[in-house]
């Protein structure tokens, strides 16, 4: 039965996972929309295709609404309407991947209305959340003369507005049903942004009818993908999933902002900029952080080290091959080699009850045998590969530091424990600055919260997780030095 359950928390996890995937990438689509169309007529069609669609899934669930839900429909859809107006707009005069860090304020902004609502002081995670975001917000907004710029100042207003429809939605909508109440905010956004469409200067060389193309599509892929669709999965699968998860899931939003704005209107954050916005992310975080052990196991299981080598091996293939097919090959062959083959063998090993877990937190199932020769092997034979067939120096740094990591590991289990998953963390950030270069140091950030989940879950001691970041600080500098790729 906790088989199936996991099952279907994972499916759960990746249906958000998803629909968090359509949210970041509409940034970029509105903005080339807004770019030669009137803001609010977009709305008009975005939340017009949006109604259309909720009240032909979700229409005779409106019978249920009397006059007080009608109210608190249009009372949170004034919320909406404004945090998608100030959206819009900032979306023509700042970058995709700024608005959708600056968006993600809206985690943090969400506490901080329910404090001042229920009039008590915010809890210390809020504060600090707080600290961290807006410390966040000048770095990623702020110009060298310290003028905020137009189009974020616009994008945190946004932000604002959806902190209190978040607040406003935990309210009132437990009082009536959810998709009746959500299907009138809708239906409110399109009639407001209606009302205000003939007030609005139009853009230059473009008419309101007919509507171009590309903004056609926009408005359809915002309005019935990532309203409709989205609502719907998120509804559908809330039940087999968790609000921590959820939460976790969900702010990976503006991380697939700012990917879709590199990958389809060329932009480029400073590492000034990604700090920042690395900054809000750790913010949203945090402010969500209220069931502790459950963030933690969260926490362990995705940022989980034998994953995310995977991006390392593939940042060391491209960065040290100049041929792209050459390159491809390497990947695949490191990656099989070194994240499929403890993957498949961790998995049986569980299966068989070999180990208690799928992190191996305890001491004397680490010294097995069998699970340090996968270690080694893992380590040692991509490393002798690369050596014998003059494969990329960066991939051969990276095997190098892994068997230097290995070694060290198996001799200190022998009489005590690190934390791994501290020591893998810390390796990757380490790894991956060096390759890449200095905007990939926000991934440092992810090495204290690992500590603490691997300490709340009762996995380490402080001492071991300090040990095992020291460790994986240490070994890729040096293995990196004598390889001269420093």
């Amino acid at each position: 039965m906790s088989q199936t359950l996991g099952r279907k928390q994972l499916a759960a996890d990746l249906a958000l996972l998803l629909v968090t995937l359509i949210w970041g990438g509409t940034f970029v689509a509105v903005q080339n929309a807004v770019n030669q169309y009137p803001v609010f007529a977009f709305l008009t069609w975005r939340f017009g295709l949006a109604t259309f669609g909720m009240i032909l899934v979700f229409g005779r669930r409106l019978r249920k609404l009397r006059w007080w839900g009608l109210g608190a429909g249009a009372l949170i859809g004034l919320f909406l309407f404004s945090g998608y107006a100030f959206q819009t707009m900032g979306l023509r005069y700042t970058s995709a991947s700024k608005a959708g860090f600056i968006t993600g304020l809206q985690t943090v902004t969400v506490p901080i209305l329910t404090a001042l609502l229920a009039r008590r002081k915010p809890e210390p995670r809020v504060i600090l959340a707080t600290a961290l975001a807006f410390v966040g917000l000048a770095l990623l907004s702020l110009r060298d003369s310290l003028a905020v710029e137009r189009g974020d100042l616009l994008i945190l207003a946004c932000a604002i507005s959806f902190g209190a429809h978040i607040t406003a939605v935990g309210l009132l909508a437990p009082r009536t049903d959810a998709m009746a109440l959500t299907t009138v905010q809708i239906a409110f956004v399109a009639l407001a942004s209606l009302a205000v469409t003939p007030f609005e200067a139009p853009v230059a060389g473009t008419a309101l009818w007919p509507i171009p193309a590309q903004v056609a599509i926009a408005a359809a892929f915002t309005g019935i993908l990532a309203t409709c669709v989205a609502f719907g999965i998120q509804n559908g699968v809330s039940r087999y999933t968790t609000p921590t998860h959820t939460a976790l899931v969900f702010a990976m939003e503006p991380v697939f902002a700012a990917l879709f704005g590199y990958l389809l209107a060329g932009e480029r954050l400073s590492p000034r900029a990604v700090f920042g916005g690395s900054l809000i992310l750790l913010a949203m975080l945090i402010s969500e952080m209220r069931e502790a052990r459950s963030w933690a196991t969260a926490i362990s299981r995705y940022l989980n080290p034998l994953y995310w080598t995977a991006l390392v091996l593939v940042a060391a293939a491209w960065r040290g091959t100049a041929n792209w097919l050459m390159a491809l090959a390497w990947m695949v062959f490191a990656v099989l080699i070194s994240v499929g083959l403890p993957y498949i063998y961790l998995t049986v090993q569980l299966r068989r009850g070999v180990i208690s877990d799928w992190h191996i937190s305890r001491r004397e199932e680490r010294v097995q045998p069998s699970l340090i020769l996968m270690a080694i092997v893992a380590a040692i034979v991509p490393l002798l590969v690369l050596w014998r067939l003059a494969g990329p120096r960066t991939l051969q740094a990276v095997f190098a530091s892994g068997v230097v990591l290995v070694l060290v590991t198996i001799a200190i289990t022998l009489f005590w424990k690190v934390s791994q998953h501290v020591m893998g963390m810390t390796s990757i950030a380490t790894m991956l600055t060096i390759i890449l270069g200095p905007f990939a140091a926000p991934l440092f950030l992810l090495v204290p919260i690992v500590a603490w989940a691997r300490v709340t879950v009762g996995a380490h001691s402080w001492a071991q997780t300090i040990i095992g970041g020291l460790i994986g600080l240490g070994v890729p500098l040096l293995v990196f030095a004598s390889f001269r790729l420093l």
